[in-house]
């Protein structure tokens, strides 16, 4: 057989890209499973925790309850502390202890229940730590 051979050291394209697409599906998988293993205290836990906490003070008509501000802390995440915090027209009503200046913080603006009949535009933040 002759070193110019047809025959010799040669593949499908077909073959050559669906080894190709398999092992970087098997690298992708494996990255993303190392992601998911690793641990989230370097993680930003205040957009979630914010989501959260806006779902379980909310009613059925998408406005926060004030009144509800007291279940806030059970919607943070376990082994962590957390700070509540709605302000509406001069008004600033906080649930939690103070947080230190390393918190993970995150805010939104929310419609709030005033009082019975009045709705006003506040803001909702979120503060999380260790």
């Amino acid at each position: 057989m002759s070193l110019s051979s047809r025959r010799r050291a040669q593949t499908s394209p077909v073959a050559a890209l669906t080894a190709l697409f398999v092992v970087c599906a098997a690298i992708s998988g494996y990255a993303t499973v190392l992601d998911d293993s690793l641990p989230t205290t370097d993680r930003d836990l205040a957009p979630a925790t914010l989501s959260n906490v806006e779902s379980t003070l909310t009613d059925d008509s998408g406005v926060v309850a004030v009144s509800r501000l007291s279940d806030a802390p059970d919607a943070c995440p376990d082994g962590f502390s957390c700070r509540v915090v709605v302000a509406v027209d001069g008004d600033r009503r906080a649930v939690g202890p103070d947080a230190p200046t390393e918190a993970d913080a995150d805010s939104t603006h929310v419609s709030v229940r005033v009082e019975p009949g009045r709705v006003g535009f506040g803001t909702l933040r979120v503060e999380v730590w260790r």
